[in-house]
């Protein structure tokens, strides 16, 4: 079986400049963290199909990020802002392209 890399470790609160960077440190901590989680649930899922126990570290109360609560609200909005704005940005290029070609 697979072994789970080192859980990712949460940048310090003096590592963000808080103006809004494209690539913040805490952006990247929530794609590592997201990207361990997935990686120890399929390992999880491995011990649950050979039915051996599964071990304390990969239960998902284990698995969860260590960011303030505030914090994780803030990267959420913002991940979902950027994923809205990505959307429309497709839909304008989508539309304009229809426009082209009538």
């Amino acid at each position: 079986m697979k072994t789970l890399p080192p859980k990712p470790e949460p940048p310090e609160d003096s590592d963000c400049c808080l103006s809004g960077c494209e690539f913040c440190v805490w952006d990247l901590y929530d794609d590592d963290m997201r990207e361990y989680q997935e990686q120890a649930q399929a390992i999880r899922q491995a011990f649950e199909a050979s039915g051996l126990a599964v071990p304390e570290q990969l239960k998902p109360e284990r698995l969860r990020d260590s960011i303030d609560p505030t914090m994780r609200a803030f990267l959420d909005m913002e991940r979902d802002l950027a994923i809205k704005a990505q959307e429309e940005k497709d839909k304008e290029t989508i539309e304009h392209k229809n426009e082209e070609e009538d």
